[in-house]
């Protein structure tokens, strides 16, 4: 008989002694599962930072308009930029008849407000040469003067999704000028340092009336033309142009300039404000494209992790959810950014290094995910594991900011986001606030509530 209970309780530890129950990864793991502990919730602590002068010399797009916004007032964008002489400038008879002289602009499909409402477009002559403001850079706050009146103007409403271009008529007599130089073939019009010195550059914006709307200009070379148009009378009748076209150089900017009276945004002092929920309303902002940031600080997240559950070895996964106020949103006025990055900052708020992705190799980003049938449950969802993981074994690791995702095609001025300032926290008894961590956030966008979720455990059998 002993012979026979032998094999039975080695069959019995074969089939027995192993066996542990399954995790599935990609749920929310029951608080029962041995040796692994959920946190749900990480309290969060929300403030706006706003900086109030920004570089925007070198974007690859323009903004020109201006809109109000309910809750961050008004803001009005202008481009300026400099001219290029012509290409290969053809002879032009003495018989020639000058035609006009026009502006033409090609909209880069981007908008952000009311585009059902007529905009005058306003081009003006500058007064003067652009000049860097600080540091071989020109910023949200840089100006140039322009002559009293304008080179030309256009009322016209157009859906910035479906137009190609937008041809402005300009001033005749400065078409004649222009044109006569160019028949003589005067240094002024064939040499581009002394053209630039004839002729400045140009700024686009819109008439003080218009508040509806914010457009986005193509910035590239040749992207903006001025076109001298003539004609030929022998042997016949012939049309002909001539262009200058724009330069997409350290000198094009566009000019950003917010209103935020009696909106508690206010600066208060010069460089970076930290503004705290107290004074608006219990709700912080999201709109870096004129210098707001939301950031996000999570006081109890080093404790919560490395005290709370008896040690931890490893996290499995941590997610930072980012939501947009409910109603602070919508799929055409108010849009919400393309997308959200996160980078780390400090207490002087300064954007520090980007977040990487799980590759090491690429800025950690997410895109909106819209509710379009209630439009409550909308979210970014950041995987933000491999931070927590350095996070938890890095000391003055701990603070983010989120900044827009790269954007090839314009600086990002429009869309918003804001938050409330209310939160919630749920963590393992015994364990207290300790370390800081903050995030911000997009473009001109509104309104945001953050969870800062985590699945975390040790790695035993």
């Amino acid at each position: 008989m002993k012979g026979f209970n032998l094999p039975i309780l080695c069959c019995l530890l074969v089939l027995f002694s192993c066996t542990r129950k399954e995790i599935e990864f990609g749920t929310i793991p029951e608080n029962a599962y041995t040796n692994l502990a959920y946190i749900d919730t990480v309290s969060v602590q929300l403030s706006t930072v706003l900086n109030d002068s920004f570089a925007t010399n070198g974007d690859t797009a323009f903004l020109f308009g201006r809109y109000k916004d309910p809750y961050l007032g008004a803001i009005s964008t202008r481009p300026f930029l400099q001219m290029t002489v012509p290409v290969n400038l053809p002879d032009i008879p003495a018989s020639a008849v000058f035609d006009s002289l026009s502006l033409i602009i090609k909209p880069n499909k981007y908008y952000y407000g009311d585009t059902s409402k007529t905009q005058t477009i306003m081009v003006y002559e500058l007064a003067q040469a652009i000049a860097h403001t600080y540091n071989n850079q020109l910023f949200n706050t840089s100006n140039v003067p322009v002559k009293t009146m304008p080179l030309g103007s256009k009322a016209t409403r157009f859906s910035p999704t479906m137009t190609d271009t937008i041809s402005i008529k300009l001033n005749t007599a400065k078409g004649i000028e222009i044109f006569n130089k160019l028949r003589q073939k005067t240094t002024d019009i064939t040499a581009q340092t002394e053209f630039l010195n004839y002729f400045n550059g140009i700024s686009i914006g819109v008439s003080d009336n218009d508040t509806s709307a914010v457009y986005g200009l193509k910035a590239t070379d040749a992207a903006v033309v001025m076109r001298v148009h003539y004609h030929t009378t022998i042997p016949y009748p012939e049309q002909a142009f001539i262009d200058f076209t724009s330069l997409a150089n350290e000198f094009a900017f566009t000019q950003i300039l917010p209103n935020r009276t009696g909106t508690g945004l206010a600066p208060i002092t010069p460089g970076l404000t930290e503004i705290f929920p107290a004074a608006t309303q219990q709700t912080s902002f999201l709109q870096p494209g004129s210098g707001l940031s939301l950031k996000m600080i999570f006081p109890s997240l080093r404790s919560i992790l490395n005290k709370g559950n008896g040690g931890l070895v490893k996290l499995i996964k941590a997610e930072l959810i980012v939501k947009p106020k409910y109603l602070s949103s919508d799929r055409y006025l108010y849009k919400l950014p393309a997308n959200l990055g996160l980078a780390q900052t400090d207490a002087t708020n300064l954007l520090g290094s980007s977040l990487l992705d799980s590759t090491g190799q690429a800025a950690l980003t997410a895109t909106p995910v819209i509710d379009d049938i209630y439009g409550i449950n909308n979210y970014y969802r950041f995987n933000v594991t491999s931070y927590i993981n350095l996070f938890m074994t890095t000391p003055g690791s701990e603070r983010w900011k989120s900044n827009r995702g790269p954007s090839p095609t314009q600086p990002a001025v429009s869309s918003r986001a804001w938050a409330t300032a209310s939160t919630e926290e749920k963590r393992p008894r015994g364990s207290e606030p300790s370390s800081d961590t903050t995030c911000a956030g997009a473009s001109f966008s509104r309104a945001t509530h953050v969870n800062c979720s985590a699945v975390s455990g040790n790695t035993a059998p």
